[in-house]
């Protein structure tokens, strides 16, 4: 390069250098360029910079002033690559401006184009640890978001990319020591000054917001639980009073009524067994109903007897199942006589205990979303909602009367929600008040139905359970159904025989024995046979936030119970 050339650069009111093609080192630079390539030789920059495909580039300078620059990049020959630079400062608006102001703003802001950071704001060593020049070239998706949240992420991305500005979606990156930060994304495309594609995310950290929200989440049910338990205990006196009537008909009844009587005895008190247990989904998901069915047309007759002997005698009520011999929707007998329950119990109190409900089957087709429904009709003849309330009646806590706890239509609306359907209400004040429940439809050929199923003859079952009364009859009970059984007192009494016992199949424990606890028996049992099936008897019903229920033996229990449960596990093998 002649000189009259280097010297006709050194004019050009930008920086410029010439880089070896090959190697990328600064072969000329002109006067402008010298503070960039002194910062550049200083911290050991090297331009990675791919001219076929990276065109732009941002260079930010620290010493002695903080600059940015934005960097066109061409091909001179075959030996060089020229890039002239333009300082993006507040008095060149066109784009200086916006650059200071990205800055300093307290968000993280990345411009990304072809899929790969070519600018991230100071801001980002704050929240990442990372400096600029870690994450320039990096890629947003592949790099920083957090395995977990990557799916979520790519669908927000692929939003963006097809023209939608997306606001406040929520997924975390990982920064440089590995820890999991939130943060909530404002994210759109715009152009460069060549007109190419730039998306330019926003990202907010939130991750102290979701901690004090969780506390102050945690620290408002606690508050609050107590009046659920007593809107609770309120319905199980009312169930307690009704089984003291019947017993008293049964004192007064001849001896063929009886069977009739004590049936009708059973299954209330089963009953009010199932809503102790729905107490639990105030702490944890009904996910696992997903992969459960049940035959509501069954279902409801079945459970007829029972919602009538709730509702007392002066409340009619009456089902009408057209025409239908199955209708099969997501969830199990405990979870369905839960909702019914919550819905018949707020009829009964509105009309005060006098009145008729009409329970009624049908389905819907939503040709829009090409989803068919399982449509549930409850309605009352009851004084109807106030329109003043009505559209607060879902909330949390929103209750009108003086005992209630307000979580029973809140819990019941997100049970729904969860298993993908939805409920529509209408009401008319002096005409009742009528509940839809929408649920997905499935037809017959849609049920998982085990084909196979291990038998359980001669299955060996251990059976730790201190209280007599409890395990001598569960003990022949599974003799009968052909099990080889061993029971224990204790856990010391199981392991003081373990090494002359053969290996069990399933192990139904109690989980508080005396002296070792029976999680303590539990943990050592995995250790000697990992593969042992465990099957848990507590009167604790909070231990079905930690167990599944399929697990879990809850007293007082039936032996069909006990049966059903003890298949489930041996069959988990075929799986």
């Amino acid at each position: 390069m002649n000189d009259i050339v280097i010297k006709s650069l050194d004019y050009i009111d930008y920086p410029l250098i010439l880089l070896n093609s090959k190697t990328r080192d600064v072969v000329y630079h002109n006067i402008k360029a010298k503070p960039i390539v002194d910062e550049i030789l200083r911290k050991g920059i090297h331009l990675k910079i791919d001219p076929e495909k990276d065109k732009t580039l941002i260079l930010t300078l620290e010493y002695p002033l903080h600059k940015i620059f934005y960097g066109n990049c061409n091909i001179v020959d075959e030996q060089h690559i020229v890039i002239y630079f333009n300082e993006l400062r507040k008095d060149k608006p066109s784009f200086g401006f916006m650059f200071d102001l990205m800055e300093d703003l307290p968000v993280i802001v990345f411009l990304i184009k072809d899929d790969k950071i070519y600018y991230v704001n100071k801001t980002c060593e704050k929240f990442l640890g990372y400096t600029r020049e870690e994450i320039l070239g990096k890629s947003l998706l592949k790099d920083l978001v957090w395995d977990l949240d990557r799916p979520k992420a790519a669908i927000h991305c692929k939003h963006v990319k097809n023209g939608y500005k997306e606001e406040g979606v929520i997924f975390a990156l990982e920064d440089k020591l590995g820890r999991i930060k939130n943060f909530r994304w404002n994210c759109f495309i715009t152009q460069d000054w060549d007109g190419a594609p730039v998306i330019v995310s926003i990202a907010s950290d939130i991750s102290e917001y979701l901690e004090l929200s969780q506390k102050i989440e945690k620290l408002h049910k606690t508050q609050t639980f107590s009046e659920f338990l007593r809107g609770l205990v309120h319905d199980f006196n009312n169930i307690l009073h009704t089984i003291l009537s019947y017993i008293e008909q049964l004192r007064r009844s001849p001896l063929t009524s009886m069977e009739d009587i004590l049936s009708v005895i059973e299954k209330t008190i089963f009953s009010w067994i199932d809503i102790n247990r729905i107490i639990l989904d105030y702490s944890r998901e009904t996910k696992e109903l997903r992969f459960k069915r049940v035959d509501m047309v069954h279902f409801l007759r079945d459970n007829l007897e029972v919602f009538q002997l709730i509702l007392g005698e002066k409340i009619r009520l009456y089902l009408d199942l057209g025409y239908y011999k199955n209708l099969y929707t997501y969830g199990d007998s405990v979870f369905w006589r839960y909702i019914f329950l919550n819905f018949l119990s707020n009829s009964r109190d509105a009309m005060k205990g006098e009145g008729e409900i009409f329970i009624s089957l049908n389905t819907y087709e939503d040709k829009i979303k090409n989803k068919k429904y399982l449509r549930i009709s409850i309605r009352d003849t009851g004084p109807g909602i106030p329109k003043d309330i009505l559209p607060h009646i879902f909330e949390p806590f929103f209750t009108t009367k003086d005992k209630g706890s307000g979580l029973g239509l809140f819990l019941v609306n997100h049970h729904i929600k969860t298993l993908e359907g939805f409920i529509e209400v209408e009401s008319q004040a002096g005409k009742g008040t009528a509940f839809y429940i929408y649920v997905p439809l499935f037809t017959e050929k849609c049920l998982s139905i085990p084909t196979q199923k291990i038998s359980i003859k001669d299955q060996v079952v251990f059976i730790v359970e201190d209280d007599n009364d409890i395990r001598e009859p569960l003990r022949e009970f599974l003799c009968e159904m052909g099990m080889k059984v061993h029971d224990f007192s204790s856990a010391e009494d199981l392991l003081a025989k373990f090494q002359d016992l053969p290996k069990p199949n399933v192990v139904l424990v109690d989980l508080n024995l005396p002296g070792m606890s029976g999680r303590d028996l539990v943990t050592k049992l995995k250790s000697l046979y990992p593969q042992i099936k465990f099957l848990y008897i507590t009167g604790d019903l909070f231990i079905l936030s930690e167990f599944s229920e399929d697990k879990v033996l809850l007293k007082p229990f039936k032996f069909d119970e006990v049966l059903s449960k003890i298949q489930r596990l041996l069959d988990e093998e075929l799986d």
